[in-house]
């Protein structure tokens, strides 16, 4: 069989199993991202397919591509009319779960340093970077799995939100932490200097891009046109301020916030009454978006290589990302009357995933010394985080009170088929735009499910179907 014939095959088997895999997901609890993890164990230090030095070239093109996904999909995703109210709870949680995440990793990373597990090299700074990328909880584990667990919507919201917050928190600090560390800022004051700067570029050209978006999604709502040419303007917004040493993750996550809160931008602006993200873009986004991940956590899965001491030591990190979970869970819920099982779905809910995959392969990229094995370690961070949570998960929820569960007028929705499905309850945070199908599943998924169309007649008698004016 010729190379290109193994190529075409593998990358078919990709697709099925990534849609296999959320089919399942519903039915086991397994996250669909470990079945592509394994696939790609499979094709890369099992089977050989894949060589290790082939990806490492791919990798910055893959990785870039992969962030300004992430972000439009989390930025326009965050209602700002909710974050002030309904998400107080959701704010403490990933703030304080971040924090704790950062100095714990970093603590026992430069432990690791001084053992030699790390180059002799590894500094503070290195250390906080490792802890800013292992920060935040994966949205694309976790919002799937709220969708499909029937749990309460305060539970699911407030676990929802966070991960959506800390996949923003673990972008911009990062990126920060890189910044100093590239730059040399040795001084307090020259750090402060090289990060406003930075972040001024990048928010400065976020809201100019921002702003000239509103005024093209008028007439890009109803055009075939419309996602690829979002789609580039945001790839042209990255190079740009990239170039210039801004920013670009926060140009990036200005623009997608403004677009995904078009209508109350509309409102402030007198921008008119069509002003807002139309539906053939989201759902273009959401296919591009369900392809991006398959093939980014197969990369993880074939990335997974020797030095075993370097995944070692990425999986005991993976056990401490559960320790310092724990005392987060706990300031979040204190005094909102939740139950001890409510609270042990909170504590486990910490899986890492896209955002911090892409974020490991950075600093090198960015020529920060000392990091060239970093997405080793953070990769198997990532698999022994979603296997803890894949366990954990439903053994927590099996210990829910009758009230901690949604009945099935309350069950939350899901926005389908994107790393990061929004699972919500309506008027939540994180509510799909007006338009946007609510099936729990991707729309990869729901060809494979739909079957043939319902007659005329059946259709509004049925329980389930489009949902789209329901946003």
């Amino acid at each position: 069989m010729s190379s290109v014939s193994v190529f075409l095959l593998v990358i078919a088997a990709i697709f099925v199993i990534g849609v296999v895999g959320e089919v399942m997901f519903g039915k086991t609890g397994v996250p669909d991202v470990v079945w592509l993890i394994v696939v790609g164990l499979l094709v890369g230090p099992i089977g050989g397919l894949v060589s290790r030095e082939a990806l490492v070239r791919i990798a910055p093109y893959f990785g870039a591509l992969t962030l300004v996904v992430v972000l439009f999909e989390g930025g326009s995703r965050l209602n700002l009319r909710e974050l002030s109210g309904a998400a107080i709870r959701s704010t403490v949680l990933a703030f304080s779960s971040f924090t704790v995440t950062v100095a714990v990793v970093a603590v026992a990373s430069m432990g690791a340093a001084g053992v030699g597990l790390l180059p002799t090299g590894w500094t503070w700074i290195h250390g906080l970077t490792l802890g800013a990328i292992l920060g935040g909880s994966s949205s694309v584990v976790i919002m799937p799995a709220m969708s499909k667990a029937g749990l309460s919507p305060r539970i699911a919201n407030l676990v929802n939100l966070e991960s959506a917050l800390t996949d923003v928190l673990c972008v911009v600090v990062t990126v920060a932490c890189i910044h100093v560390a590239v730059s040399g800022a040795a001084d307090i004051s020259g750090a402060a200097t090289t990060l406003g700067r930075g972040f001024g570029i990048g928010l400065g050209a976020g809201l100019i891009a921002g702003l000239l978006g509103l005024l093209f999604l008028r007439m890009l709502k109803n055009s075939v046109y419309g996602y690829p040419l979002t789609l580039g303007g945001l790839l042209v917004v990255y190079v740009i301020v990239d170039e210039v040493k801004g920013s670009a993750a926060l140009a990036i996550l200005t623009v997608a916030v403004m677009l995904g809160n078009a209508r109350s931008f509309r409102e402030a602006f007198g921008l008119g009454e069509d002003t807002q993200l139309g539906e053939g873009v989201q759902a273009v986004h959401s296919q591009l978006a369900f392809i991006i991940k398959s093939f980014f956590f197969t990369f993880i899965g074939a990335m997974l290589a020797p030095p075993w001491l370097l995944l070692a030591l990425g999986g005991g990190l993976g056990l401490l990302l559960l320790a310092a979970r724990i005392p987060a869970m706990a300031v979040a819920t204190l005094g909102g009357g939740f139950s001890r099982g409510a609270k042990g779905v909170v504590a486990v809910t910490f899986p890492r995933g896209m955002a911090a995959g892409v974020l490991a392969m950075f600093p090198f990229e960015s020529g920060m010394s000392h990091t060239r094995e970093l997405p080793v370690v953070v990769f198997a961070a990532v698999l022994c985080s979603i296997l803890f949570f894949a366990v954990g998960f439903p053994l927590m929820r099996s210990k829910l009170a009758p009230e901690d569960l949604a009945t099935p007028a309350a069950a939350p929705q899901a926005t389908p088929g994107t790393p990061e499905p929004v699972a919500v309850a309506a008027g939540s945070a994180l509510s799909p735009a007006p338009g946007a199908v609510a099936s729990g599943r991707s729309p990869a998924v729901d060809a494979v499910l739909a079957g043939p169309p319902p007659a005329a007649s059946a259709v509004g008698s049925s329980g389930s179907g489009d949902t789209s004016g329901n946003a």
